[in-house]
Parts: structure tokens; sequence; C-alpha cells
């Protein structure tokens, strides 16, 4: 398994926990796996962009880990101070984000991978937007992987 594909099913397994449903409690193609899948495939994209990100602007003195790769894309895009972009939810900053978050602007191996997790056609989300969702720290390991295939 790759390491998008493994990234995909640790992000599907915390949106799963996060809601106290189990893996094998709903059938495929039902409104809950719909919205579970979109809200993997979110993380999922916001991860991939962050990625792509640290790439080119990371360093050595600042790798830009974690929230920190997203608060300085925040502050690109709008050069809003560091400390509101700090004080802003998930769901805000996903929200300033938006036009960076589109399957087109990943890589072709996320795109595929992305592609082979049969996401739904239209929008399906949950009503909330549990920060838990994003577990930058344990999504790091994954990513890790990718950078060192970058350093190759």
């Amino acid at each position: 398994m790759s390491e998008y594909h493994s990234l995909l099913h640790v992000i599907r397994s915390r949106v799963c926990e996060n809601r106290n449903m189990s893996h094998s409690a709903y059938y495929q193609g039902s409104l809950q796996d719909n919205q579970i899948r979109n809200r993997t495939a979110l993380i999922f994209t916001l991860e991939m962009i962050l990625h792509q990100h640290r790439i080119k602007y990371g360093t050595i003195f600042n790798p830009l880990e974690g929230k920190d790769a997203l608060y300085h894309m925040i502050f690109m895009k709008t050069h809003w101070l560091p400390s509101d972009i700090k004080n802003l939810t998930l769901e805000d900053a996903l929200f300033v984000m938006q036009e960076d978050l589109r399957m087109e602007n990943l890589s072709s191996d996320a795109q595929n991978a992305l592609k082979n997790f049969n996401l739904p056609s239209v929008a399906f989300q949950f009503e909330d937007f549990p920060e838990a969702d994003w577990n930058y720290t344990e999504n790091s390991t994954f990513l890790r992987s990718l950078m060192l295939k970058v350093d190759q």
C-alpha cells in the first residue's frame, strides 16, 4: 500500500473514531459512507497541499511542520497578522484556503489515490467539523515518507 493510501486509511479511521462509528457499521454509498469519504478526502487534500507548501517554503531552520504550514500559507495568501491567523478555527482556515483545496492542485500520485477512494460525485458533509479530524502530528509520519522520496 502506498503512503497515499495509508494516509487516506489513517484519516478515514480517525474521522470514524471521532464520531464513534465502526468502520463496518455502514454500507458503501450510504450517507454516512459518503460523509466519511468526503471529510477524509478534504483532510487528505489539505495535507497534500500543505506538503507541497513545505517542500517549496520550508527550510532547515523552519520546516513548517504541523499547523505552521497552514499558518504560513494563509499569511502568504492574505497578509493578515500571524496572531489573527492562529486564532482561526480549522473550519475558517479551510474556508480561506478554499481555492487551493482542489484535487487538480495535487500531484498525480495523490490524485490517483483519491480516484481509487471512490468519492461521491456530490458533496455530503457532516454538520460539525471537529478539529480532531485533522491530526497533523499523526499524519506527519506518512508525510515524512513522501518527503524522503522527494529528497532522493
